[in-house]
């Protein structure tokens, strides 16, 4: 019997029906064919999948995971940047799973117009977009707050707009030079890291957290970090604010102060410590002025011989309230690039000579007025509210040693402030660096004997000598003590602003220059201690080389041999 025959019959079975047409016997034969063929290719799918899908209880098929669905293309908004990346992974498309391999991305100059689908970088932990100069700005892109990998940003004169807010996390930060401006967002510098490092100059900021200024402060004088906050574009003022503040219900009123700290040993040396540029809003209790003012004094007895002496001092923190935040500088000498209006009329007339003035008769009666207690023969140190570097020690009242100094808050005013509060005001010590155009240049004889005149007449700038016969400079015993030959201690020409006719005790001090990791010469630690012991104990005190050896090198010390 045929297969048609047969199929017939099947048909005729289930349908009933005489098919004897030849031509109806092929058609529903042909149309059994493929319902059978159709059935069994069912049949393969059903069996092959499941083999690899799971079935939960109720025979709903969980999803396969995530690595075996096919990556879909990411978008990133500019073609330089889709380009880079392509070139960078060494592929033909980006997709999340080659994206999230890139940690470090270094972009070369090019007119990127945006940074759209950076985020998709998850794992980005650096990014360095070379500067932009004569490009197009791009706006800063708000993704990146969820880049929580991301530490290092080095983009100078690339960005415009504002910081997220929640922008944060960050170990080195440097946008300067940019169309940047707002605040600094209140975490965006990783506090709890071992140092930090943030460059935002010349753009458009306003404000920056306390506590962020507080640890920039803190690492440059540990790790000499470059840390570049001001000036900012003309037109635009970097200060300090609160992000608490409205937290704050107590305040400092003007004129009020409180005493720091008490001495332990001798009759008590008066310091006072004031602002000058900072408002009501920051003389919150716990506040901006409150914690600028207690930083400052552990910055000052954070190097020798003060940390050794800090017992024979009365600390006063003394809280001024001036009419504006900020202070009036000038970058020519001629227009001022910020105005405003302090309590004192501290300002700074060129940035290019770091000194500044303010109205320091006035400063002494406040305190007198505040306190009750006269200024005379104390140390006073003026904090401006400026982050551009300078500061200045005067003169005026070395008569009754009256010590008088003025440091801005930049992130190396720790240094402003030994230089400038501990060497001169308090140790009267005389700048060893030299003027520029001065190297070559030998002092002009009338400036020699004025000076020679007025430190002698003074007690005053004992660190430098005008003569190179080194049995007469005050450091004589120093020279050839072989307990600070590490010190190399000797004559080095060049100093009090002069390249000839003038020496000092070393080669380099804090009295020279404080951009390297400097400290007090040992001849300079031995003026200041003289100058704190005498002022401290009075006649009981005479100065011993001997004795202050001793204290200067605790247990390390050991007579010589006679």
């Amino acid at each position: 019997m045929g297969v048609d025959v047969i199929v017939s019959q099947i048909l005729s079975y289930f349908c009933k029906e005489n098919y004897s047409d030849k031509f109806m016997k092929y058609f529903y034969l042909n149309r059994f064919v493929w319902s059978v063929f159709g059935i069994a290719v069912c049949l393969f799918a059903f069996v092959s999948c499941s083999d690899d899908e799971p079935f939960s209880d109720n025979n709903i098929v969980v999803p396969p995971t995530t690595d075996t669905i096919p990556s879909e293309g990411v978008v990133i908004g500019d073609e330089n940047l889709r380009a880079a990346l392509l070139a960078l992974l060494q592929t033909d498309e980006l997709t999340t799973e080659n994206l999230a391999t890139v940690t470090t991305l270094s972009l070369r100059a090019k007119n990127y117009s945006t940074l759209e689908g950076i985020s998709a970088l998850v794992n980005l932990d650096s990014l360095t977009i070379d500067n932009n100069i004569g490009k197009a700005f791009i706006e800063f892109p708000a993704e990146i707050a969820s880049m929580k990998n991301l530490t290092y940003l080095k983009a100078s004169s690339v960005f415009r707009g504002t910081l997220p807010d929640s922008l944060s996390g960050f170990t080195y930060f440097s946008v300067g030079e940019s169309f940047l401006g707002g605040n600094i967002p209140p975490r965006l510098m990783d506090l709890s890291a071992e140092r930090i490092t943030l460059n935002i100059s010349r753009s458009r900021f306003m404000g920056l957290p306390v506590d962020i200024w507080r640890k920039l402060c803190a690492d440059v004088e540990k790790y000499q970090m470059s840390q570049s906050l001001a000036p900012q574009a003309a037109g635009y003022f970097l200060s300090l604010y609160d992000p608490d503040s409205a937290l704050h219900t107590q305040y400092h009123a003007d004129g009020d102060f409180e005493i720091y700290q008490t001495h332990s040993k001798g009759n008590g040396i008066n310091m006072f410590i004031l602002c000058d540029g900072f408002d009501y809003s920051c003389n919150a209790v716990d506040g901006i002025a409150e914690k600028v003012m207690k930083f400052s004094v552990e910055q000052m007895f954070a190097i020798e011989p003060m940390t050794s002496l800090r017992d024979y001092f009365d600390i006063y923190l003394v809280y001024v309230e001036s009419p504006e935040k900020g202070m009036t500088y000038s970058s020519d000498g001629e227009t001022n690039d910020w105005e405003v209006e302090t309590k004192f009329g501290t300002h700074q007339p060129n940035v290019n000579n770091r000194y500044y003035l303010c109205d320091t008769p006035g400063i002494l009666d406040f305190i007198a007025a505040s306190t009750g207690i006269s200024p005379r023969g104390g140390i006073v140190m003026l904090l401006a509210h400026n982050m551009v570097h300078g500061g200045s020690a005067g003169m005026e009242y070395v008569s009754d040693r009256t010590s008088f100094s003025v440091s801005t808050i930049e992130p190396k005013f720790a240094k402003t402030v030994w230089h400038e509060s501990v060497g001169h005001s308090i140790g009267w010590l005389a700048d060893e660096y030299v003027e520029s155009g001065n190297a070559m240049s030998e002092i002009p004889s009338d400036t020699r004997d004025y000076y020679v005149s007025e430190y002698d007449r003074w007690d005053y700038g004992r660190n430098i000598a005008f003569t190179h016969d080194t049995a007469s400079v005050w450091w004589a015993d120093f020279i050839g003590d072989e307990r600070y030959a590490d010190e190399k201690i000797g004559l080095y020409e060049g100093g009090n602003y002069w390249g000839k006719g003038v020496w000092c005790p070393t080669e380099n001090s804090i009295m020279r220059t404080y951009d390297r990791d400097q400290q007090f010469s040992a001849p300079c630690r031995a003026v200041i201690y003289k100058e704190i012991m005498t002022r401290a104990l009075g006649e009981e005190f005479t100065y011993s080389y001997e004795d202050f050896v001793k204290f200067d090198m605790k247990d390390a010390y050991y007579p010589l041999a006679e």
